[in-house]
């Protein structure tokens, strides 16, 4: 009786992450999911991982998607609220989105609203890399901030080695920053609704949703700017179209996160703190643009 009670606890599997004893497929400690036999397969990865996760309509990521598109905040109330378990943590969420934007404007994307002086982006841009050293910093410098520099450098950039290591550095050092547009909402989102006892964590959390929203929503540029020929002189109204719908997407996130009281001053007052933030962000992204190219002068 004592060799086969010896015999049934050595025969109990442990967990491979925390070593706890395991009674069924999945650790009750830790709840990481029992190796099984096949699982290194690749028959295993693709029919039991990529077509679970991309099939699954129930699936985290399609849930967390469709959240995220179908109602603005909604997913940073349910993030603060606890129920985190059934959508991507905010932060994966936001990488993901970045992995992709990268993916999709490899090519070069800059798309901005132009009202007088004055220019209106709110996604990276993604520059050409076969573009002039001077076609580039004509889009990005709107106010010839970089006039004199170019003029100084003008005979050293007309090689295509001079071209490549203007746009290389620059890309290095704009997209990186840009995406830190992240942290420049969640302050100004404290600052502005600092009465409403938030937690820097929680404007955080709305921050990286809404910025994912925002690269995930600006991909759809690329099929329209690669298929302009088609669209027959209307790429502009598409542009405006995505722009008018982040714009109304941040509006709606803010009155349902924020401002969950009253009716039309509460409307206004979203609407006004969306002009603000989308102001602030298009003057951060120009500057770091700016910036950018001033550091990749510097260095041809």
């Amino acid at each position: 009786m004592t060799t086969n009670a010896a015999q049934a606890v050595t025969s109990i599997g442990r967990c491979a992450s925390c070593d706890a004893p395991l009674s069924g497929p999945y650790c009750s400690r830790c709840g990481e999911r029992t190796l099984e036999p096949d699982a290194l397969t690749l028959r295993h990865f693709l029919v039991h991982t990529v077509l679970q996760e991309l099939l699954n309509i129930e699936g985290a990521l399609w849930r967390t998607l469709r959240l995220l598109f179908v109602r603005p905040g909604r997913l940073t109330l349910e993030y603060v609220a606890g129920r985190r378990r059934p959508y991507i943590n905010p932060f994966r969420l936001l990488l993901i989105a970045i992995v992709v934007y990268l993916l999709m404007t490899s090519s070069g994307l800059i798309a901005f609203w132009k009202i007088g002086p004055v220019k209106m982006n709110i996604a990276p841009a993604a520059f050409r890399p076969d573009r002039s050293i001077e076609g580039t910093i004509e889009q990005i410098d709107r106010y010839g901030l970089l006039r004199r520099q170019v003029a100084a450098k003008q005979q050293q950039l007309a090689s295509d080695a001079a071209r490549e290591q203007f746009h290389n550095r620059l890309t290095a050092f704009a997209q990186p920053v840009s995406f830190a547009n992240v942290v420049l909402f969640a302050a100004a989102l404290h600052v502005c609704f600092r009465r409403k006892g938030r937690r820097f964590l929680e404007h955080a959390a709305f921050s990286m949703h809404f910025v994912s929203f925002v690269l995930l929503s600006s991909v759809l540029l690329v099929p329209a700017i690669r298929f302009r020929v088609w669209l027959f002189g209307y790429l502009f109204l598409v542009i405006v179209l995505i722009g008018f719908w982040q714009f109304g997407y941040l509006t709606i996130a803010i009155r349902r996160f924020y401002l969950t009281e009253g009716r039309w001053g509460s409307w206004l007052l979203a609407f006004a703190a969306a002009i603000l933030l989308y102001a602030l962000n298009s003057a951060f992204m120009n500057a770091v643009q700016v910036a950018g190219a001033a550091i990749a002068l510097a260095m041809v």
